[in-house]
């Protein structure tokens, strides 16, 4: 599953950088529950818990908490706090 992880966190990261970012910017608070919450669903992924996973997910947040505060927006952040799964990540906050 690691295969997996290793492609949905970069590309979560890619495409929050290029969101339009015309909207309210995010605080550095809502950044850092924005960054544990993806690196939470992240680790859910897994169907194994697997500490390959959690190292590549706890290497990418510093990252993504920048990106958040410089490309995000409220209601990104918002909407990816509000989801249980990647997957409902995906599809719901476009």
């Amino acid at each position: 599953m690691l295969d997996r992880a290793a492609v949905l966190l970069p590309v979560l990261l890619a495409s929050l950088v290029l969101l339009p970012g015309c909207s309210k910017k995010p605080s550095e608070e809502q950044c850092d529950q924005f960054a544990t919450h993806l690196v939470k669903l992240l680790e859910d992924t897994s169907d194994v818990p697997d500490s390959r996973v959690k190292q590549l997910a706890r290497t990418y947040q510093d990252k993504i908490v920048e990106a958040c505060l410089t490309k995000g927006t409220v209601a990104e952040v918002e909407c990816v706090l509000a989801q249980a799964s990647l997957a409902d990540v995906e599809t719901e906050c476009k």
